[in-house]
């Protein structure tokens, strides 16, 4: 059995991912099958389901529906919706689909797409064509809206806003978000709120977000491993290891070789690098 483990170094329990033993690597330009995750979840968690006391700004939305098909983001509603408020705030030519209950549905791109809540929860990001990270297509689609990352709340927003149309507002409310800067990007960490919210949860790996020079997202995906600084170090490393370990044991060993690298190659760029004051952010 050829083991694959995404790990968190500083963290006491980690993602492990099985493959039966190929009779070698696969070429980093396809898809690894050691790349797909398997959460190890050590008890049940809460459910984020969660239903609003209050439904008179949803009445009013949905009535706003059925004459414009798509509900306003008013300010009203945005004070009860955690995912109203992100979209109007950082995707505002976005909408909202409610249903008979007046319940979120579905929302609507500023191109007229509409994106279906219940399929976005059955996404699991995966593995593509780029060794090392994680896509699905909501991150894809996001990462190609040019939402502004200039300061690390609004890196964080772009997080929460996928983690509220994949998981709901009060998984969102359940993490700690903390965004670090690099060259051409943020990497955000996340955490669960074990103060606030005890329990055993799967752990998250670091999302990646690529900018412009205008500070707007360009690529939005999730690495695989445990990593917080750059993209060029992280993409470097993990590459490089991956040919030398499959040339030289048939990847065997890769895993722990790279956790080992990754380390390394943390410690040298933290000494080279400084975060820049008020750029690191992490929500209470």
């Amino acid at each position: 059995m050829f083991k694959v483990r995404c790990s968190r170094f500083k963290v006491p329990y980690s993602l492990s991912l099985f493959a039966p033993a190929p009779s070698r690597l696969p070429p980093p330009s396809a898809k690894p099958a050691f790349f797909y995750k398997r959460f190890t979840i050590l008890s049940a968690t809460r459910g984020y389901n969660q239903k609003m006391k209050n439904k008179g700004p949803l009445l009013l939305a949905a009535a706003a529906l059925f004459l414009f098909g798509v509900a306003p983001l008013d300010a009203e509603t945005a004070k009860k919706l955690d995912l109203t408020s992100l979209l109007q705030r950082y995707l505002p030519g976005w909408g909202i689909r409610l249903d008979g209950s007046g319940n979120v549905q579905s929302v609507v791109t500023a191109a007229g797409k509409t994106l279906d809540l219940l399929e976005i929860a059955k996404e699991n990001p995966a593995p593509s064509a780029t060794i090392g990270y994680w896509y699905s297509p909501t991150m894809d689609l996001l990462g190609r809206e040019r939402i502004k990352a200039r300061t690390a709340p609004e890196a964080v927003a772009v997080i929460q806003l996928w983690h509220t149309l994949w998981r709901g507002s009060s998984f969102t409310e359940k993490k700690l978000y903390e965004a670090h800067p690099f060259d051409g990007g943020w990497v955000i960490q996340v955490d669960h709120d074990f103060t606030n919210y005890p329990g055993s949860v799967q752990e998250v790996m670091p999302y990646e977000l690529l900018v412009d020079r205008a500070q707007r997202v360009t690529q939005f995906r999730q690495r695989c491993y445990y990593y917080q600084g750059s993209a060029a170090a992280y993409t470097n490393t993990v590459i490089s290891v991956y040919e030398r370990e499959k040339q030289i044991s048939n990847g065997i060993h890769y895993p722990e070789v790279l956790e080992k690298k990754l380390r390394n190659a943390w410690e040298k760029e933290s000494k080279q690098t400084s975060t820049k004051p008020g750029q690191v952010q992490r929500k209470q």
